[in-house]
């Protein structure tokens, strides 16, 4: 099993490269159109001016990862897991003794499989713990979970999956009203419509409030954690927050309004513990590409504009309802003006 390892040291000289290279995108299986290294590029610069060879040398990494899961021998694998992480779970351990529920909130940053996996292993020996994520039917990749459910864990050694639909749903909110642990990956959405807008490394980003309403119904705990990469070979750190601020009860009668207020404000504040990390790692995730293929920066309104533009909203043409409705059925006259 020190094989990926080796094989992880022996690639190092990829990360001093500075242009693409079709075999290793073979290789990799992942195929770069040219916006795809403009993106990259962008990223790479963000991240402390790394090269784009720091690009292929990560997702050599994820591949070597990938391997092992498909060998399916959970002995080895959790042998590697175990020299490569390098975290310290002293500040996580303490929050574990609650009786609460606890909503562990992840993003597909860095090894962050690897995180989940490694945190899951402490926590099913106190606690039932799920793994809460896309069917992989519309969610294209996370197979991989379904992968881990086949032959890493199963449901006689305290970690379940469930998917994300409304049976998957309400299991997860069984279990946590119950005190259960549940992993879930929020930094994708199934519709933008459903999303909220939030400044993230310098671009705006669209968000779920799903994490913060699914804390709020079940008094669960959300905890903060993202994976960063350590540079000793296949070496990962998660890092944890305290748990974020938390939104307030849902007491009868309160507005839909005030609860969405509340579960943006916790949001906000998820995404920003994120944020500290990520801006300087942007290469290592996962959905970096479409971020910065928005390219649109998030405008900030200062408080004291906040009345002068919604007056100005409301007086946009492009705003207002129609003062007229034309009536184009067979045999319909047009209103006198």
């Amino acid at each position: 099993m020190l094989i990926p390892q080796l094989l992880t040291q022996l690639a190092r000289p990829l990360r001093r490269l500075d242009r693409r290279i079709a075999w290793i995108e073979s290789i990799i299986k992942t195929p770069l159109t040219d916006d795809d290294e403009h993106y990259l590029r962008v990223a790479c610069a963000e991240s402390g001016n790394t090269r784009f060879g720091e690009y292929y040398y990560w997702y050599l990494q994820k591949l070597f990862v990938a391997n092992v899961l498909r060998r399916g021998n959970r002995t080895e694998f959790l042998s590697l897991l175990s020299r490569a992480d390098r975290t310290d779970y002293s500040a996580f351990d303490e929050l574990a003794r609650t009786p609460r529920g606890l909503l562990i909130a992840v993003p597909h940053h860095a090894h962050y499989i690897l995180s989940i996996i490694m945190l899951a292993e402490r926590l099913r020996h106190e606690r039932k713990t799920f793994l809460f994520y896309g069917n992989p039917e519309t969610h294209p990749g996370n197979e991989i979970f379904d992968r881990l459910n086949g032959w890493f864990w199963n449901e006689d050694n305290g970690v379940g999956f469930v998917h994300d639909t409304r049976k998957g749903l309400a299991t997860a909110i069984r279990e946590l009203r119950a005190g259960a642990a549940v992993f879930i990956l929020q930094d994708v959405f199934k519709d933008e419509n459903a999303t909220y807008p939030i400044s993230f490394c310098k671009r705006s980003m669209s968000i779920m409030l799903g994490t913060a309403a699914l804390s709020r119904r079940t008094d669960a705990l959300i905890v903060p954690m993202i994976s960063t990469p350590v540079a000793s070979g296949l070496g990962f750190r998660s890092v944890f927050a305290p748990p974020c601020a938390e939104p307030a009860p849902a007491a009868q009668g309160q507005s839909e309004r005030r609860l969405l207020a509340d579960d943006y404000r916790v949001m906000r504040g998820l995404f920003a513990f994120y944020e500290h990390h990520m801006q300087h790692q942007l290469i290592y995730w996962q959905n970096v590409r479409q971020h910065i293929a928005q390219n649109g920066p998030h405008l900030e309104v200062p408080r004291s504009d906040v009345a002068r533009v919604a007056g100005l909203l409301a007086r946009d043409p492009d705003m207002l309802a129609p003062t007229a409705v034309i009536d184009l059925r067979r045999d319909a006259t047009a209103p006198t003006c």
